[in-house]
């Protein structure tokens, strides 16, 4: 018995960074899971970018370095992981548009499926944030452009006095 926990112990040790968040992420019912140094820095659980946006915020250069497992990688969570200095990601589904970018940017990329865009939820177009970011090159004006989409969709709350 011991010597299966510490064998199962020294395989988690032994795994790194991305190998942790995509454990944790398949694990887990997550959007997305940042990882770094072996340790869980952040997790979604929301549908959408917002919420990465916000860990990006909160975490800022502490991210340098981290490994991304995330649920839908288009061009604007490949743009927002560049800004962050996010140095390998993970994903179950990507796009062409975010393959192509992150080999720009030399930041390994591995996707089980890649389509040639990430597609809206009716079907019938690309994503908002696919959209929004195809035409932009620099990851700092993705990320201005992508806070600036959220903080109009997102709903407001009302506060007390």
């Amino acid at each position: 018995m011991y010597f299966a926990f510490f064998a199962c112990r020294a395989t988690l040790a032994a795994m790194n960074d991305l190998e942790r968040a995509i454990r944790v992420y398949n694990l887990g019912d997550y959007a997305f899971v940042i990882v770094k140094n072996g340790s869980v820095l952040a997790t979604g659980t929301h549908e959408g970018i917002g919420e990465l946006l916000d860990a990006v915020g909160q975490y800022g250069a502490t991210l340098h370095g981290a490994a991304l497992a995330d649920k839908i990688v288009g061009k604007a969570v490949a743009m927002v992981a560049a800004y962050a200095g996010i140095a390998q990601i993970y994903t179950p589904l990507g796009s062409q548009a975010a393959s192509d970018f992150l080999q720009a940017h030399s930041i390994p990329f591995r996707a089980e499926r890649l389509v040639p865009l990430i597609r809206n939820k009716r079907n019938d177009g690309p994503c908002p944030m696919e959209r929004l970011t195809l035409p932009l090159t620099e990851p700092a004006d993705a990320v201005a452009a992508l806070q600036a989409f959220v903080a109009q969709t997102r709903p407001v709350v009302a506060s007390r006095a």
